[in-house]
């Protein structure tokens, strides 16, 4: 099963898919993983590093003092999760696919956005403080530590965020400041053995089972 598990709805400033070779860091959004498995065998993840100074026709020539791009990872921030708290962000996963799908969330730079400015929004956030959390940016994060978790728990992801982090250490070009940057933005994604157990027990029941497939047929399907 090719699965990366993507948000729910892509929002705005999700460009957080660096596939092969982005620069830019990934923003923490709804469910995300900001990489993905190529398909091809390539590597998750491959840094670049930032453009020369070579202008393009019509430009002058960057001053040799110009800062290049640093590729960076921004940290993703989990939860240890626990049955119940593993259940009910599941719940608000399923909730907001049925009752938000066609709304125009995609629209909106994030969900504390969706939530303050769109008509929805309010129910939106009734629909997630009624599972128990107090906000849509807490869910979020719990959400996305149930995504890395199923994930791993699938085969998926993992050891290519571990090789990668092999690579970054390895990797001569890169200055100790961007090394140590970027390890810890992959170490975030990787699930803690605790999440990792919780979602597995939750996999083993039938219709658990179904709602976390859920996060893999969202991005199989393209249907954010």
């Amino acid at each position: 099963m090719a699965f990366s598990p993507a948000p729910a709805f892509a929002l705005k400033d999700q460009s957080w898919v660096p596939g092969i070779e982005e620069e830019t860091a990934p923003p923490r959004g709804l469910g995300t993983v900001p990489l993905t498995q190529p398909g091809d065998g390539s590597p998750v993840l491959q840094i670049r590093p930032g453009p020369d100074n070579t202008p393009e026709p019509g430009l002058k020539p960057q001053d040799e003092t110009t800062p290049q791009a640093v590729p960076t990872i921004e940290p993703v921030e989990t939860v240890e999760l626990t049955p119940d708290l593993a259940k009910r962000a599941l719940d608000g996963f399923v909730k907001l696919k049925q009752n938000y799908q066609d709304t125009d969330i995609a629209e909106y730079e994030s969900l504390e956005t969706f939530v303050a400015n769109a008509e929805q929004g309010p129910a939106l956030e009734k629909d997630i403080k009624d599972l128990g959390f107090k906000s849509v940016g807490e869910w979020n994060i719990a959400i996305t530590s149930v995504s890395f978790a199923y994930a791993a728990i699938a085969g998926i992801q993992e050891d290519e965020i571990k090789q990668e982090l092999e690579n970054i250490k390895n990797d001569t070009n890169l200055d100790t400041k961007t090394k140590v940057s970027l390890i810890a933005g992959l170490k975030s994604m990787l699930p803690s053995d605790n999440n990792k157990k919780v979602v597995e027990e939750l996999n083993r029941d039938k219709d658990w089972a179904e709602k976390l497939k859920l996060l893999a047929d969202s991005d199989e399907s393209g249907d954010h």
